[in-house]
C-alpha cells in the first residue's frame, strides 16, 4: 500500500452514535483500498457504555485497523485531541487526520482529503453549518473580532490532515487549541471546503460557556499577536493623549475659551482607557508566559488500547 492514514477522534458520551459515526467511516473508506487506515478512538472519559460499544465495533477491512483509547479521566476535547496524536505519533502512518465523532466533520470528504498530498497542512473550511441562529451570530462576530485582532480568518476547525514533519512540531509545542496551533505553523497549507454535517445524537454537550472558552483559547494561540495589537493600540491612544492634552492646555491657559470642567474629564476619560488597553497589553503577556510553559507535556493518559481488524479478533492490552 502506497499511503498509511492515521485518523484521530476523540469521542465523549456517545453511546448512542458511536456505531454509526464508525460505520460512517467503514462506508467510505471501504473503497480507498490502497491506502492503510488506523483508526484511533480516544475516549476521554465517557460515563455511559461509549467504551463498550465502539470496542465491539469490527471494520471486516483488512486494510483498518481500530485502535481504542481509554483515558484515565475527562481532560477535555482539545487534551483528548493531543492524546490521539501522542498515540498515533507511535503508528506507520504518513498521514495524520483529526476530525471530531459527533457525525459534524463528513467522513465522505476523506478521500479528498489524503488526495492532498503535496501541502504539510491540509484544512476542511467550513460551508454551510446546522446550528441554530443564535451559535452562527455569534460565531460571526467572533470570527470577525479574531480578524480585527488578529488579522487572520478562521473558518476551519478540528478536520484536518497533516504530515508526520507537522506532527512532531505540534506534539514538541503543545497546544489548548488545535485548529489554531496549526494556522500559526508555517508549513505549506491548503484548504478545500465542505457542509457540517447535522450531529448524529442531538444537541452539541459543549454549553454556550464552553464554546465561549473554546473560542478564547484560540486567542491565547496567538498571545504574541495579541500582544503586538494592544501595545500599538496603547501606542496611538498615548500619542493621541499627548496630543490632546496639549490642546486643552491650549485652550485653557492660552486663549481662555475652555468650558468649565471639560479639560479634566476628557483627560480623565483619555487616561483610563490607556489603563485598560495597557491591562490589555499585560493579560497579553502573561497569556504569552503561560503559552510557553505549557509546551513540551509528553505525558500519555490513555491506560488502554484495544486493536481491532479482520485478520485479529478484537484484544486490549495494557499501555
Amino acid at each position: 500500500m502506497s499511503r498509511q492514514v492515521a485518523i484521530i477522534s476523540p469521542c465523549f458520551n456517545e453511546q448512542g452514535s458511536i456505531r454509526e459515526f464508525l460505520e460512517l467511516l467503514k462506508s467510505n473508506l471501504a473503497s480507498v483500498a490502497d491506502t492503510k487506515f488506523h483508526v484511533v478512538l480516544v475516549d476521554d472519559g465517557s460515563q455511559d457504555e461509549t467504551v463498550h460499544v465502539a470496542s465491539s465495533f469490527d471494520f471486516q477491512l483488512d486494510h483498518i485497523t481500530f485502535h481504542l483509547l481509554t483515558l484515565q479521566h475527562n481532560v477535555g476535547h482539545q487534551k483528548a485531541i493531543y492524546q490521539g496524536l501522542l498515540y498515533a505519533e507511535s503508528l506507520p502512518a504518513d498521514y495524520f487526520i483529526v476530525m471530531d465523532a459527533d457525525g459534524e466533520d463528513d467522513p465522505a470528504i476523506i478521500p479528498a482529503l489524503i488526495s492532498e498530498t503535496e501541502a504539510d497542512i491540509v484544512f476542511v473550511t467550513r460551508g454551510k453549518r446546522q446550528e441554530g441562529l443564535l451559535f452562527r451570530i455569534g460565531y460571526f462576530f467572533y470570527g470577525l473580532t479574531f480578524r480585527l485582532i488578529i488579522n487572520k480568518k478562521i473558518n476551519f476547525g478540528n478536520f484536518s490532515m497533516i504530515r508526520r514533519n507537522v506532527l512532531t512540531s505540534v506534539l514538541n509545542r503543545s497546544f489548548i487549541h488545535y485548529s489554531a496551533s496549526l494556522s500559526k505553523l508555517r508549513f505549506k497549507k491548503k484548504f478545500i471546503r465542505a457542509d457540517r454535517k447535522k450531529r448524529l445524537q442531538g444537541e452539541s454537550k459543549m454549553s454556550y460557556n464552553g464554546l465561549v472558552l473554546h473560542g478564547l483559547k484560540a486567542f491565547v494561540e496567538y498571545a504574541d499577536d495579541m500582544l503586538i495589537f494592544f501595545l500599538k493600540m496603547f501606542s496611538l491612544l498615548f500619542i493621541f493623549f499627548i496630543g490632546l492634552g496639549i490642546n486643552i492646555l491650549y485652550q485653557k491657559f492660552v486663549t481662555h475659551m475652555a468650558i468649565l470642567g471639560w479639560a479634566s474629564v476628557l483627560l480623565s476619560v483619555l487616561f483610563n482607557a490607556m489603563l485598560i488597553i495597557l491591562c490589555f497589553f499585560l493579560m497579553g503577556v502573561l497569556l504569552l508566559n503561560i503559552h510557553d510553559r505549557s509546551s513540551f507535556q509528553r505525558t500519555a493518559l490513555y491506560t488502554t488500547v484495544t486493536k481491532a481488524s479482520k485478520s485479529k479478533p478484537s484484544g486490549s492490552d495494557g499501555t
